[in-house]
């Protein structure tokens, strides 16, 4: 067992070390301030889900190596409507707009569209490749109908490229891959920013140009960030303030706190600045209103001892060896178990969930150390004091009333063990229901929501006739050349194409089959009966040879060089992660049934998210399992025994518990946000049961093992500042409830009712057990 008499020594030593050399700490905090600070330009936005996965994954090798092969999977593309886009103004739009994309967007390769794409005809000598559109753009009212008449005549293009109705067309730009870039804005975003741009100008405005794709959105969601994050932090301080200004009426207990969260930022993201570390900015608030709620908790509990103790004695010096004697363990045990609890982020393998995991857990070693170093400091400059004329006999004051009150009221809650266990059995046994409904989802429309601009422009085009949500690709890699253009394995690919526009997720497939229709078709006449695939091996090559030879290349990005990959895109208009899931394993199981002498590959962003999910929802049970194991370890070890061990893990369950429940019950999913909150809780719930626990124990030597009495007294030196500090959490959350986005909202929710569930255990249940179950006694230290 640790001894916490000399570990509370030695903190009191520590403390007189840095008020003899007060000037010399100052000084020492500020240069290191200063050196993290210069980084902080190196940082850089990443929201590329591609570096979602960590380089060892095979999903990202897999991707990876396939689009070294067939190239960037990426793309732009605008959505035009018009009452008329066979129209001479609206063709000549979209061929300008077509035209400056190619030349503008750093990364262009080339756009298709209907005045831009490969259009065979049937010659003498065979095949022709013209384009639809011929520049320049007629305006003969028969000439454009011609232009109608031959694209709705193909059904690569109807329905695909432009609507039936010809009130919607699609202008996509495909990209080269990306490469290594220098520069601090990744290449999609300087994709996406360019592309948003062109469309914007007024000169296209008449087309209702809508821009989408990754690239785009990327960038779309980087701006909203980048407005909403200072929005949030902005209310979040001045909530803060005014609480501490409130609670504490203290010049330093309003500034310490807010100085502390923000030199503990500047000095974490600084020198990831100077690593190079990217970062999603949609992922950042969570580690930085963790930093400020442990900064303004740490700070509260410090306070809150110094003030009882001078307003007794009037001695400064004397409070504040007080004050970090009774705190310094106390608070150093919660910052080790915060950051062994964000820390377990690390196993579930996502980019971004580390990030919040080690920037999360500096956060909080790094507000431990400004706390224990800078605070006696900055609390040691001032005088002393006559003690207050209400201060209670010897050394303990009487207590401000909400002290007394809280006293009170531990005595009332050992009074009434049976309701208080019962109650907690019946909350626990509805929160274990509400477990049974719990699902997953990484859906943008339903994690984001539609009143977020970007998003809500996004569920336009997916709902458009030629425009989709997401898109993924299925790779299939023969074990020797030429068998891609086999007619039966050809057949077996559009047999595998028709079984997937069946599900109910799939928009559109696009394969190697559709060049080889239109071919087909252009040859052999133009009628739709001729849109097919040859059924002869010499035919197929012939017809092969004909397009090459015509010069065409939209194949090349369906197929190898050596025929010896396919690729095969899947276009999606919704999405539901379990439809997604059984729909994923159906084409992986399918596709090795058809082609059993080839390996077949899933990549692509709807194929990288429902990974993900799986990932998320296992991994993110192990890190909370982890983190429940070593906290609870770590508890039994310091306190000295198995059954205080697992007393103080009840609190720090409950709050999982109940959001756990509250998310299954109420429908909201779990997703790239949500999955945070456990592990977080934890790591939350545990500095509140920490400081109950290691007070109660005190306070039992110092009564002689009453311990009525020493519950009493826990609840009168320690309870003002769990609540201050539990209320500072809930409050400080809370701000993501004036966010627009679904998932912040749900943020906000579920962690002010984690915290306010850990808080109400350790104020019911915690004492209850202490009382009846006698931890501290030396015979319960054997177990």
């Amino acid at each position: 067992m640790l001894r916490i008499e000399r570990v509370n020594l030695g903190f009191r030593r520590l403390t007189e070390t840095l008020l003899r050399r007060r000037l010399w700490v100052l000084l020492g905090v500020g240069l290191c301030l200063g050196a993290a600070v210069s980084g902080i330009g190196g940082l850089h936005s990443d929201v590329d889900p591609d570096n979602w996965l960590l380089e060892d994954d095979a999903m990202r090798q897999d991707h990876d190596h396939f689009e070294r092969i067939f190239g960037n999977s990426d793309y732009c593309a605008v959505l035009i409507e018009h009452e008329d886009v066979f129209s001479p103004e609206v063709l000549r739009g979209i061929r300008a707009l077509g035209t400056e994309l190619e030349r503008r967007v750093p990364h262009a390769d080339e756009v298709l569209s209907l005045t831009d794409l490969e259009f065979m005809l049937g010659s003498e000598e065979g095949l022709e490749i013209t384009e639809l559109v011929p520049e320049p753009v007629p305006e003969s009212a028969a000439a454009l109908a011609e232009i109608r008449a031959l694209a709705m005549s193909r059904p690569s293009i109807r329905d695909r490229l432009v609507s039936a109705d010809g009130t919607q067309t699609w202008v996509m730009l495909r990209l080269h891959g990306y490469g290594e870039v220098a520069r601090s804005e990744g290449p999609d975003l300087q994709v996406g920013r360019s592309c948003s741009e062109i469309a914007a100008q007024p000169e296209y405005a008449f087309m209702r140009p809508q821009v989408t794709g990754l690239p785009a959105v990327n960038y779309e969601k980087k701006r909203f960030f980048n407005a909403e994050a200072p929005r949030l932090l902005g209310i979040s301080l001045l909530v803060s303030a005014l609480i501490l200004a409130v609670t504490l009426r203290s010049v330093w207990g309003v500034l310490f706190p807010l100085l502390t969260a923000a030199a503990a930022m500047a000095m974490v993201l600084g020198v990831q600045g100077h690593l190079g570390v990217g970062i999603d900015p949609s992922l950042v608030f969570l580690p930085l209103f963790l930093g400020m709620a442990v900064s303004i908790g740490y700070s509260i509990h410090v306070i809150n001892h110094f003030r009882r103790r001078f307003l007794v004695t009037g001695a400064r010096r004397a409070a504040i060896l007080h004050a970090l004697e009774e705190t310094g363990w106390p608070l150093l045990f919660t910052a080790l178990t915060t950051a062994a609890a964000m820390l377990s982020f690390l196993l579930i393998p996502l980019q971004p969930i580390h990030w919040i995991g080690y920037t999360a857990a500096s956060l909080v070693l790094v507000t431990w150390a400004l706390v224990v170093l800078v605070l006696p400091v900055l609390l040691s400059f001032g005088r002393d004091r006559a003690p207050a004329p209400d201060a209670g006999p010897g050394d303990r004051p009487r207590g401000r009333p909400l002290e007394r009150l809280l006293g009170a009221f531990g005595g009332w809650v050992l009074r009434r063990p049976r309701a208080v266990i019962a109650v907690f059995l019946l909350l626990t046994l509805g929160c274990v229901a509400g477990l049974s409904q719990f699902r997953v989802s990484f859906d943008y429309r339903e994690t984001m929501g539609l009143q977020v601009p970007y998003i809500a422009r996004m569920n336009a085009v997916a709902e458009s006739a030629v425009g989709s949500l997401y898109a993924y690709d299925l790779a299939i890699a023969f074990d020797a050349p030429d068998k891609a253009r086999e007619p039966a394995n050809l057949a077996k690919l559009d047999q595998l194409r028709e079984e997937i526009l069946g599900f109910p997720l799939t928009k559109r497939v696009t394969s190697l089959n559709l060049v080889v229709k239109d071919l087909h078709q252009a040859v052999f006449g133009g009628g739709d009966a001729d849109y097919r695939l040859p059924e002869d091996r010499q035919l197929l090559a012939q017809l092969l040879l004909l397009y090459e030879n015509a010069g065409g290349t939209e194949a090349a990005r369906w197929v190898d060089y050596d025929y010896q990959r396919l690729r095969m895109m899947i276009e999606v208009s919704d999405y539901d992660s379990e439809e997604a899931e059984r729909e994923l394993e159906r084409i992986r199981t399918r596709a090795a049934e058809l082609f059993p002498d080839a390996k077949v590959y899933l990549i692509g962003s709807i194929a990288q998210y429902t990974y993900m999910m799986h990932q998320v929802t296992w991994g993110q049970l192990g890190s909370f399992m982890v983190a429940l194991v070593i906290i609870g370890v770590l508890m039994m070890v310091v306190f000295g025994g198995v059954r205080i061990g697992l007393i103080a893990m009840i609190p720090n369950v409950a709050p999982a518990l109940a959001v756990g429940g509250a998310m299954g019950w109420s429908g909201i999913p779990m997703d790239i946000m949500t999955v945070t909150i456990m592990p977080m809780l934890l790591g939350l719930a545990v500095d509140d049961s920490i400081h109950f626990i290691a007070h109660a124990r005190l306070e039992h030597q110092r009564t002689g093992g009453d311990y009525v009495e020493s519950i009493r007294r826990t609840f009168t030196s320690v309870g003002v500042a769990l609540v201050l500090t539990s209320v500072v959490l809930v409050l400080n959350f809370s701000v993501y409830l004036a966010s627009t986005v679904n998932m912040f909202i749900h943020m906000g929710a579920l962690v002010a009712l984690g915290i306010g569930a850990a808080l109400l255990t350790d104020f019911f249940v915690t004492p209850v057990l202490l009382e009846r179950l006698r931890p501290f006694d030396p015979r319960s230290h054997r177990g």
